[in-house]
């Protein structure tokens, strides 16, 4: 799941819980479509887990064996992949050359009964920046200083490091009030602002393994594969009590 929303639940599970209706019953309005840039335009408005490149989300799952809820992930993996190009963004600011980052899908909007919009957001991104860590550092991982299993950080491929390179498709849906999108990463949680109401996202990417990784050398090539699927109307109970039912992020190496 994203190490943000995972380390945010114990604070927001019970707004959530009391907040949250169907989208469909409260879809009073006609849906809007929006050009893509009023996602990506955005997106990325801190740096806080990697500095200085600036944020989007990363995703974890649990040591093999470890059923969810899960206290905590550490060792486990996490992945992440560049669906906004944000990094790429960054890397051509930088001086670097550009990876290549593309965009295609679509955003629409619907009014919704409570004065809030309904906002979904389908993304397919190519050629984005892809990396993978095995998570050491409580409870949920660091995207910045977890050692690395696969690909490259932004600031690694800066220094010359070779990048993993992915394509990912993001489904994310949320309510929040009239305006500008909120950057979703960092939405405003207070007063009833934004809610989420499900999300989906899928990675593969090529590129090199670390040794961590356990199929050969640094530089053995390999693949990553991130497959996470949040839920947010829900009970908070059981299997769905941090509304992520099924996270997935795993590497192999090529041809296995």
């Amino acid at each position: 799941m994203n190490r943000t929303i995972k380390a945010d639940l114990r604070i927001v599970v019970a707004t959530l819980a009391a907040l949250l209706f169907s989208a469909a019953a409260m879809a009073d309005g006609p849906a809007r479509k929006l050009p893509l840039s009023a996602f990506l335009d955005t997106q990325g408005s801190q740096n806080v887990y990697i500095p200085p490149v600036p944020d989007y989300w990363g995703w974890v799952a649990p040591a093999p064996g470890v059923k969810t809820p899960a206290t905590s992930y550490v060792g486990g993996n996490a992945g992440s992949c560049d669906y906004a190009g944000l990094a790429n963004d960054w890397l051509i600011e930088q001086g670097h050359p550009g990876l290549g980052t593309s965009f295609s899908g679509s955003v629409t909007e619907r009014a919704l009964g409570d004065g809030r919009i309904l906002v979904h957001v389908d993304l397919r991104t190519v050629n984005a920046l892809t990396f993978g860590m095995r998570i050491t550092a409580p409870d949920f991982g660091d995207f910045a200083t977890d050692p690395l299993i696969f690909g490259a950080r932004a600031q690694d491929v800066l220094a010359g490091a070779t990048p993993g390179i992915g394509d990912c498709h993001a489904s994310f849906a949320w309510k929040q009030l009239p305006g500008d999108l909120v950057d979703f990463n960092h939405p405003p949680w207070d007063d009833g602002y934004f809610e989420i109401v499900n999300l989906s996202f899928r990675a593969n990417a090529k590129g090199p393994l670390t040794a961590l990784a356990g199929y050969g050398p640094d530089g053995t090539p390999g693949h990553l594969v991130i497959s996470q699927t949040g839920f947010f109307r829900t009970s908070f109970k059981g299997a769905t009590f941090d509304a992520f039912p099924a996270e997935f992020v795993e590497v192999r190496a090529t041809g296995n």
